[in-house]
């Protein structure tokens, strides 16, 4: 396995969209117009809703953030969409490397590694090279010690 990076980014904000229809096009439509107005979107998260709706969740700079919401406010009423709410409160932290996805266990040791100094979790995002998880922001550097812990080994 190549070596692993343990980084946290405390400079964020997550937006929710709420009771988003569900139907093809939609995340076009929201990311699309994020896009053209100059928004960049550091994470994204889907969830399966209900009675054909979906949640949608994201991380944004803090900085851009009330634009953000500003921006996605417009687009809740364009879409039918129920919701729209804030939480500056959050941070992210990941565990990187090349080829990540083909080693067995990384997302399980990490949740463990979290759960052991009682850091919840609450969004996963996984990508070819990273497990990203959004967490308490007053929580940031017991994450990262608990994760460079788990992963010393591994660690570049």
């Amino acid at each position: 396995m190549d070596r692993l990076r343990v980084e946290a980014n405390k400079d964020v904000s997550k937006i929710s969209v709420l009771g988003v229809p569900d139907r093809p096009g939609i995340a076009a439509e929201i990311f699309g117009t994020l896009g053209a107005k100059g928004f960049n979107v550091e994470l994204v998260v889907t969830t399966g809703g209900t009675r054909g709706t979906a949640d949608i969740c994201l991380a944004v700079s803090r900085d851009q953030a009330a634009g953000v919401q500003s921006l996605m406010e417009e687009i809740r009423r364009s879409v039918s969409a129920r919701d729209i709410r804030e939480d500056p409160a959050v941070a992210l932290v990941s565990i990187t490397g090349r080829n990540l996805a083909k080693v067995p266990g990384i997302a399980g040791r990490m949740f463990k590694a979290l759960s052991a100094r009682g850091v919840n979790i609450d969004v996963v995002s996984t990508s070819l090279s990273s497990v990203t998880c959004m967490i308490p922001h007053d929580r940031t550097e017991e994450a990262v010690a608990a994760l460079e812990g788990e992963f010393l080994a591994e660690l570049g």
